[in-house]
């Protein structure tokens, strides 16, 4: 919800901000005939809170080991799954995730994850512009 707000009016004018709150679900409609979908998330990998990773759905499968790394209840990582098994995927998806500082949920970001959202909006940039791939500590980092 921060992010969606901190994007609006600062990204080209062919994007659309899309919130997904919590039930991953409800975007399906939003993935069909999209050339690129870019997923921002909060993600509990262990890192140090604010800590921002890019990486693809394959390489949160090739790593996946039964937990889920979104705080969510149908993740974005199973809406990919599900879109694909339709052909109503997108070819091109890319996730940018923040480590959040507590995964209980409540309405306040921490100041970690809120210092990180000007960082996203260059990530979110570098994507749109076909620069993508590493990740706001120069490396290309998977959960």
């Amino acid at each position: 919800m921060e992010v969606v707000r901190y994007l609006e009016g600062r990204l080209r004018g062919d994007v659309e901000l899309v919130e997904g709150s919590v039930y991953c679900a409800d975007l399906f409609s939003f993935l069909e005939g999209r050339s690129k979908v870019i997923f921002i998330d909060a993600i509990d990998a262990g890192e140090e809170p604010g800590a921002i990773f890019r990486f693809s759905p394959e390489e949160v499968r090739q790593r996946k080991t039964g937990v889920s790394l979104s705080i969510h209840d149908f993740g974005p990582y199973e809406l990919i799954a599900a879109a694909r098994l339709m052909k109503q995927c997108p070819q091109d998806v890319v996730f940018i995730a923040v480590q959040v500082k507590n995964v209980e949920f409540g309405e306040e970001l921490s100041e970690e994850v809120r210092a990180a959202i000007p960082r996203v909006h260059r990530l979110v940039e570098e994507e749109l512009v076909g620069q993508g791939g590493a990740s706001d500590t120069g490396t290309d980092e998977t959960p």
